[in-house]
């Protein structure tokens, strides 16, 4: 944002800017904040979200709503955690029966309503999406129903643009824990453009939204078929306390009680006795190319960390850093469709593919660098390295309790399934389909966020929009999705 990256960290208050205002505390009077306020008040369009609301409320306090209830199916209950830019993370979802959902009719909410986090990491905003006939809310979470003349998609757009989370920033309360009140969120500006600009910024999240519906639907058929690769594998056996073991069970690598609990045994002598498993040194190997700042022609490098991989998806992203600022940790040169694993907290599941146009980006040495000798078997190494029973033999492995870490030896040296070539192909193509729509749906509402900041900014090209010369993508400009139509 123009105006934020021009502002002094400090600037005097007029006595006049102070009377009548909701807070009186130096952090609401942030320059940037104010700032943000003058240019959204200044527009011809601008509204609140209140002003086109038919509904804005929270759900009811928790104790109305004991965790006793709760369900594995019936009506989704939506709490802070379900909140997310954009979507809902299904992830702990849980549900209530009908009848509870019934008693709560205050807090229920259909698709095409909005949601909007109100504890902890305020102000995401999601559009409820189809499927359910209805959620019922918490207390954290506020829910909004629109009036017919505003387009959910474009506001959403515009809450989780950087002009949206800014207000958001300046109106939530709370030192320990971060929330909204129900008066300052009906009072958070958003413009009302035209609502043909509307729709082109919302048909991008709209967009998305369904390429993340076919992504999750490709994840339910990969995790069937890779459940009939693993098919009697203990992998989710629970631990104990005491672990008997005879010895010869002990392993003289480790003579530490970790390695040896007996759910990790069982798991490496039932992987070990199945013909189906390979260990991953047999198909693939580890890379060893080095990167020497010293011996790089440009000012800059593509670098990627640990958090640069995102553990749900898999998706890798880098970020540019000068040279001379280089880490001394980043040393381990990539190519298109490595498969990287991280070393540290592997429990957590830090395994993502390199994409093509990542070629020649350095990654962090807490990554072991898995090299694929072909591109069908990068993602389907992609699926396999991500499956529970990849993630229990890394752990078997770790060193460390606070801060657990393994030896990048230790990968060639895990079992996975030895599939038949056939097999590997269709695997690797619906993790690539999957992986494909989950980052075209980033892409998507990352167009829409610059949209809105370009229309707030005067950069946006209205006059085409209205003239119906610019026309946003559509599920047949997205081969995956029109795959799902055929």
């Amino acid at each position: 944002m123009r105006f934020y990256e021009a502002l002094h960290p400090t600037k005097p208050i007029a006595l006049a800017e102070l009377l009548g205002g909701e807070r009186w505390s130096p952090d609401y009077f942030r320059p940037h904040y104010v700032a943000n306020e003058l240019i959204l008040e200044a527009r011809d369009d601008a509204s609140t979200l209140g002003c086109f609301s038919e509904r804005l409320t929270c759900g009811p306090f928790g104790s109305s709503v004991p965790a006793n209830l709760f369900v594995n199916s019936g009506v989704p209950f939506l709490r802070m955690s379900n909140v997310r830019a954009f979507y809902l993370d299904s992830s702990g979802l849980v549900c209530l029966p009908e009848g509870e959902a019934d008693r709560l009719q205050a807090a229920n909410f259909a698709p095409g309503d909005l949601v909007i986090s109100k504890t902890g990491r305020t102000g995401l905003a999601a559009v409820l999406p189809p499927g359910p006939r209805r959620y019922v809310i918490s207390q954290d979470v506020i829910g909004v129903t629109l009036r017919s003349r505003v387009s959910p998609y474009f506001v959403v757009a515009f809450l989780n643009s950087d002009y949206g989370a800014l207000q958001f920033r300046r109106i939530e309360k709370g030192n320990v824990q971060a929330h909204l009140d129900l008066a300052t969120t009906r009072a958070v500006r958003v413009p009302l453009p035209d609502r043909r600009i509307q729709d082109y910024i919302g048909a991008k999240v709209d967009l998305a939204e369904r390429c993340r519906a076919v992504a999750s639907q490709e994840r339910e058929k990969l995790g069937t078929e890779l459940a009939t690769l693993y098919e009697g594998c203990p992998h989710d056996a629970l631990s104990s306390l005491t672990t008997m073991i005879a010895p010869a069970e002990i392993d003289g690598s480790r003579l530490d009680a970790w390695y040896h609990q007996r759910h990790f045994i069982t798991l490496t002598d039932w992987l070990r006795r199945n013909p189906a498993f390979v260990e991953l040194g047999k198909v693939a190997s580890l890379s060893s190319d080095r990167w020497s700042p010293g011996a790089h022609g440009q000012s800059t490098f593509r670098y990627i960390e640990i958090s640069n991989v995102d553990s749900s998806t898999g998706h890798v992203s880098h970020s540019e850093v000068p040279v001379k600022n280089a880490p001394s940790r980043a040393r381990k040169l990539l190519r298109g469709f490595d498969v990287l694993a991280s070393t540290v907290r592997p429990n957590r599941g830090a395994v993502g593919l390199v994409p093509d146009w990542l070629d020649g980006a350095v990654a962090t040495t807490g990554f072991a660098v898995v090299r694929p000798a072909s591109k069908t078997d990068a993602f389907f190494l992609l699926a396999v390295l991500r499956h529970p029973a990849s993630t229990a033999q890394l752990m078997r492995c770790n060193t460390g309790s606070a801060y657990p870490a393994i030896e990048e030896s230790v990968l060639p040296q895990i079992w996975i399934p030895g599939a038949k070539l056939e097999t590997r192909k269709s695997l690797g193509a619906r993790e690539l389909r999957r992986t494909t729509l989950l980052q075209t749906a980033v892409d998507l509402v990352d167009q829409a966020k610059a949209d809105v900041e370009a229309l707030i900014e005067g950069t946006l090209d209205v006059k085409a929009i209205l003239a119906g010369t610019l026309k946003p993508p559509t599920a047949d400009d997205i081969p995956e999705l029109a795959e799902d139509d055929a």
